[in-house]
C-alpha cells in the first residue's frame, strides 16, 4: 500500500511539473500583454481617464508586477489631479457672488480632501485660511473656531521667508505677505471682542504682527482695518480707566488719587489713542473705508480739541504717519493748562465700535495662474509619472508623464 501511494504521489508531481510551464508562460503572456497595453495608454497615448483605470487594475489583478510603482503613481496623480480640480472649482465659487456659508464649506472640504493627498500643500492651505478669514469678518460665516484652526496652520506654512523647495520667489513672496497680514489680522480680530484683557492684549499682538508685514500692494501695514481694531481696543480701555475717575466727586477729582487717574487716562489717549487714529485716518483712503474713516475722524477730532485745543495742528500731525504709518508714536502738542489741570469735564465719551470693517483688503492670495495640480506648480501638487519600461522583449521605454 505505502508502495502504491508512493507511485500516484510520483506520478501527481510529475504531472503538475509537465504542466506548470505551459500554465506559468500563458499567465506571463497574459500579464505582459496587459502591461504593454497599459503603457501604450499610459505613455504613448497619455489617456488620463483609461490609463487612470487601467492602472488601478494592474494594480488590482497583477499585484507583483514590477510596473506596479509607476501604475500607483499613475493612480495617485489622476487622483490630485482631480482633487485639484476641485478644489479650484471650489475657489472659484466661493468667490464669485453672493458669498455664503455653504460655498465656503464646500471649499473647505475640497480643500481637506486635497489636503489627504498631498498634506501641507501650502497654496490650498493658505486660501482655506484666506477664505475662511473672509467669511468670519464678513459676519456670514459663524465658525470661526474653524477658521481659527484655518488660521494657525496657514500662519505656520508660511512663516518662513525663504520659499519651500519647488517654489520661486515672486510665487512664494507676495502669498506669504498675504497670508501673514490677514491670519494675524484674523486671530487679532477674533479676540478684541472678548472682555477678557489678557485676550485684549494678545489681540493687540496680532494686529501689530500684521502692521508689521509690509505688502507691496499695502497688505499689513496699510490695512487701516489693523489700525481700527487696535483704536477699538484702546478705545475699551480708555472707557474702563475713566469709569473710576467719572464716579469720584469734585473734591475728590483734585485729590492726588483723582489726578493719579487722570494722568494714566491722559497718557492712554497720547501715547495710543489718538496716534492710532491718526494712523487710521492716513490708510482708510478708498471708498470703501468711508465708514471707518469717518468714525475715527469723529473721535480723532474730539479728542484731538481736548487734548490740544488747536485744530489748526491737526492735519500736520496726521501726515506724520502718511508714508508710514507704522513709525513709532509722535508726541501729541498738548495744551498747557489741560497737562496741568487735574479736572477733566469735558473729556469726551469713546464713540462706537461697531463699525463695519473695510471690506478693500486682499480678500484672495494670488491666483494660482492655470498652474496647480495637472502643471506641476511650485508645491508640486501632481508629480509626474515616471515611465515604466517598455513591453517584455522590447527596449526600455523613455521617461513620461503619466
Amino acid at each position: 500500500m505505502k508502495k502504491f501511494s508512493l507511485s500516484i504521489a510520483l506520478a501527481l508531481l510529475a504531472g503538475c511539473l509537465a504542466l506548470s510551464p505551459t500554465t506559468a508562460n500563458a499567465q506571463d503572456e497574459k500579464q505582459a500583454e496587459f502591461e504593454r497595453t497599459w503603457y501604450d495608454i499610459c505613455y504613448t497615448k497619455k489617456d488620463a481617464e483609461k490609463c487612470y483605470q487601467m492602472s488601478k487594475e494592474l494594480k488590482e489583478k497583477y499585484s507583483k508586477s514590477q510596473y506596479l510603482p509607476n501604475a500607483e503613481k499613475n493612480i495617485k496623480a489622476y487622483e490630485q489631479s482631480k482633487a485639484w480640480e476641485r478644489f479650484q472649482a471650489a475657489l472659484k465659487a466661493y468667490y464669485t457672488p453672493p458669498q455664503d456659508a455653504a460655498k465656503l464649506d464646500q471649499l473647505f472640504a475640497a480643500g481637506e480632501d486635497y489636503l489627504k493627498i498631498d498634506p501641507g500643500q501650502q497654496y490650498v492651505v493658505g486660501q482655506m485660511a484666506l477664505a475662511g478669514a473672509n467669511g468670519a469678518m464678513g459676519g456670514f460665516y459663524k465658525n470661526p473656531a474653524k477658521v481659527k484652526g484655518h488660521a494657525e496652520t496657514a500662519l505656520k506654512a508660511f512663516e518662513s521667508s525663504t520659499p519651500p523647495e519647488g517654489w520661486k520667489p515672486p510665487e512664494w513672496e507676495p502669498l506669504r505677505e498675504i497670508v501673514q497680514a490677514q491670519m494675524n489680522q484674523f486671530l487679532g480680530w477674533q479676540l478684541h471682542l472678548s472682555e477678557n484683557k489678557a485676550d485684549q492684549e494678545t489681540a493687540l499682538s496680532y494686529l501689530t504682527k500684521a502692521t508689521q508685514i509690509k505688502g507691496k500692494e499695502g497688505a499689513g501695514w496699510k490695512d487701516p482695518n489693523n489700525y481700527w481694531l487696535r483704536a477699538v481696543i484702546y478705545s475699551n480701555q480708555y472707557s474702563e480707566l475713566r469709569k473710576p475717575y467719572d464716579a469720584m466727586t469734585d473734591e475728590q477729582k483734585v485729590s492726588d488719587a483723582g489726578k493719579e487717574i487722570l494722568k494714566q487716562v491722559n497718557d492712554l489717549l497720547d501715547t495710543k489713542l489718538i496716534p492710532e487714529y491718526a494712523r487710521v485716518l492716513v490708510t482708510a483712503t478708498k471708498p470703501e473705508a468711508k465708514g471707518i474713516y469717518d468714525a475715527a475722524k469723529s473721535q480723532f477730532d474730539a479728542f484731538w480739541k481736548y487734548r490740544t485745543d488747536a485744530p489748526e495742528k491737526a492735519d500736520a500731525y496726521v501726515k506724520n504717519y502718511a508714508a508710514d504709518p507704522t513709525i513709532a508714536t509722535v508726541a501729541i502738542p498738548v495744551k498747557v493748562e489741560t497737562a496741568e489741570n487735574s479736572a477733566a469735564p469735558t473729556a469726551p465719551v469713546a464713540g462706537a465700535a461697531n463699525v463695519k470693517l473695510s471690506a478693500g483688503g486682499p480678500a484672495m492670495a494670488p491666483s494660482a495662474n492655470g498652474k496647480g495640480a495637472s502643471n506641476g506648480n511650485g508645491a508640486k501638487a501632481t508629480p509626474a509619472a515616471k515611465g515604466s519600461k517598455g513591453s517584455k522583449g522590447g527596449s526600455k521605454g523613455k521617461k513620461r508623464r503619466g
